[in-house]
């Protein structure tokens, strides 16, 4: 091998490792500027208060933000995310199965956001389970919407 071609080869090392520096770099600053400032459903309360109710969509996961819906008195936390509770026009559920999955219950929540129409979170593969949760979700905004 030439000096000539080993000089290249060094420098297409060195111009790689400098590239994956930089999107490694990129990547850790988008992380750190993320919109989630909760990861946990206790520290969501401790920096927010006590929620008026809370709707366990998966007891499995039940301390996690995506889990559960926080219901408070001007707005529900759904997937970390606040909505206000008069931008909810609907709840509801429905069975995303395909040939691959079976019985995959989603909640869908319809707003009047223009960002987020629709929302869904995920209940399980239990169709008694998904429809309690919708039936109590439904009854928390009626009753919110009612006062």
């Amino acid at each position: 091998m030439s000096i000539a071609a080993m000089t290249m080869s060094v420098m297409l090392m060195l111009v790689l490792i400098a590239v994956f520096v930089w999107i490694v770099k990129r990547r850790s600053e988008r992380v750190g500027d993320s919109d989630v400032e909760h990861d946990t459903v206790d520290h969501y309360v401790v920096m927010h208060g006590q929620p008026e109710a809370a709707v366990v969509l998966d007891a499995t996961r039940s301390n996690e933000l995506d889990a559960v819906i926080l219901v408070y008195d001007r707005q529900l936390v759904v997937g970390g995310e606040a909505i206000s509770r008069e931008a909810v026009t609907g709840v509801t559920f429905n069975n995303a199965a395909n040939p691959y999955v079976n019985n995959n219950y989603q909640l869908v929540l319809t707003t009047t956001l223009p960002v987020r129409p629709v929302i869904r979170a995920a209940l399980g593969s239990d169709a008694e389970w998904a429809k309690q949760v919708t039936t109590d979700l439904a009854q928390y905004i009626k009753l919110m919407n009612n006062e």
